[in-house]
């Protein structure tokens, strides 16, 4: 529906009439069949306040919205009024490269926060998928994280404060822009992870790292699966201190460029030159020991960027059929035996490629089959083998025929009435980003 004129002052009042967009051009603020009555481009934390101060007071709903590569997550909204495009908020606000921390605004996209960093020789170890378009605001929302968790951990490891615009304006402040803070509880993580369901990151302070002199990268292929993960356990339990280990079939490892067939090993390891050599040596001893064949990779970096970006830029795909790309996780222990019991649940009807990440037991992973039906069944059939294990299954993005046959999110989580609470604690009317997260909170 036309925006109404006196909201339409109201926006640009605020904004400016360059800050408020309408009509054709929310085409592609889109979110399955909903679209907003207006896109916003606040300048600053100011008018982002003063905008969601306007929208509680007139019970609008609000979806944050920073590159959109990844809102395809969750439900539609189930109101939509106002897509608040926080692109405009794309400043570094402080770097202090001594003492290891950079504090900068939630619409700066990641590419470039690394290059500001790059002056310092350091980085912000950080590596989602789709890296090269998404925003802060995006990966704190989404807790984002891809292979790199396996030596630096996700962003609530990460993370040392930031400045949040709660539901009515109010602006607020978590944690401290030092890397040790013991005082007070740790609300941060509270809004890592939450899907812009409890306030809107203005900011945030991390703590980098320095960027290694040199980094080597290894596909370890392996006769079968439980060998490339008893592998896996065995290099992470080691003295070695690897950046990726990541554990992929044979499908996942095609796409992801592995130089032979079958499943395997993505092992890379950084730091100067001659660790890595005298590392590199003892990973060749332990590959050996499970009858794996290790091969250097001579296109690391494009590797690391399919690894990536797998199952979301998967150049298996040859146009044929329907999929549904997910994440799912299980206990470290469980990644062999949840990657074979999807393919034996959904080999009746879908085709399949997984990668794990062995240290956290995380999943991701495509689902493809003829029809969307099909689809569906492999992604239900999927979910259950990893209940069965103690685990879960989201999916990250599917055909909207699919999506009407499979929850997104699966069962609630026996924690949902703790999350209604928080919800009705931080966004008593229920304006951002309203039904889009678990249980539709």
């Amino acid at each position: 529906m036309p925006v109404a004129a006196s909201l339409t002052d109201g926006l640009r009042e605020i904004v400016g009439a360059d800050g408020v967009f309408s009509g054709p051009a929310l085409a592609e603020y889109r979110l399955g069949p909903a679209t907003p009555n207006a896109a916003v481009f606040p300048r600053d934390e100011s008018e982002v306040s003063r905008l969601l101060r306007l929208a509680w007071e007139e019970g609008l709903g609000v979806v944050p919205w920073g590159s959109g590569g990844h809102q395809a997550l969750g439900y539609p909204p189930s109101r939509y009024d106002l897509a608040l495009n926080l692109g405009r908020l794309d400043r570094v606000l402080e770097y202090e490269p001594a003492d290891m921390t950079a504090t900068a605004q939630a619409g700066i996209r990641l590419a470039d926060l690394q290059r500001h960093l790059e002056a310092g020789r350091q980085f912000l170890p950080l590596d989602p998928p789709l890296a090269s378009q998404a925003t802060l605001g995006g990966i704190l929302g989404g807790n984002l994280s891809g292979p790199l968790r396996c030596r630096y951990g996700t962003a609530r490891d990460l993370v040392l404060g930031i400045r949040v615009a709660h539901a009515d304006g109010t602006i607020t402040k978590g944690g401290a822009k030092v890397v040790k803070n013991v005082t007070g509880y740790d609300i941060t993580k509270l809004y890592l992870g939450s899907h812009g369901t409890l306030g809107v990151i203005l900011e945030a302070t991390f703590r980098v790292y320095p960027r290694p002199a040199a980094e080597q990268a290894w596909w370890l292929s392996t006769p079968e699966l439980e060998a490339a993960h008893a592998l896996a356990v065995r290099i992470l339990g080691s003295h070695l201190a690897p950046t990726r280990v990541e554990m992929l079939d044979d499908v996942a490892a095609r796409a992801c460029g592995s130089p032979v067939r079958g499943p395997g090993l993505f092992v890379s390891i950084a730091g100067v030159p001659e660790a890595i050599r005298a590392q590199a040596n003892d990973l060749a001893r332990m590959a050996g020991e499970f009858g794996s064949v290790t091969t250097e990779d001579a296109s690391a970096p494009r590797t690391r960027t399919g690894l990536n970006d797998f199952p979301w830029l998967a150049p298996w795909r040859d146009g044929k059929g329907h999929g549904a790309i997910w994440r799912g996780g299980v206990l470290p222990a469980d990644c062999f035996r949840a990657i074979r019991a999807i393919h034996d649940a959904a080999r009746e009807h879908t085709e399949v490629a997984v990668t794990a990440s062995v240290a956290h037991g995380i999943l991701r992973g495509e689902t493809r089959a003829d029809t969307t039906e099909g689809v569906a069944r492999g992604l239900a059939a999927s979910r259950e083998a990893l209940a069965a294990l103690g685990g879960f299954l989201v999916v990250l993005d599917a055909p909207a025929p699919v999506r009407a046959q499979v929850d997104v999110w699966g069962p609630p989580p026996d924690g949902l009435g703790l999350m209604q609470q928080l919800k009705a604690a931080f966004d008593a009317k229920g304006i951002l980003n309203p039904g889009r997260f678990v249980g539709r909170i």
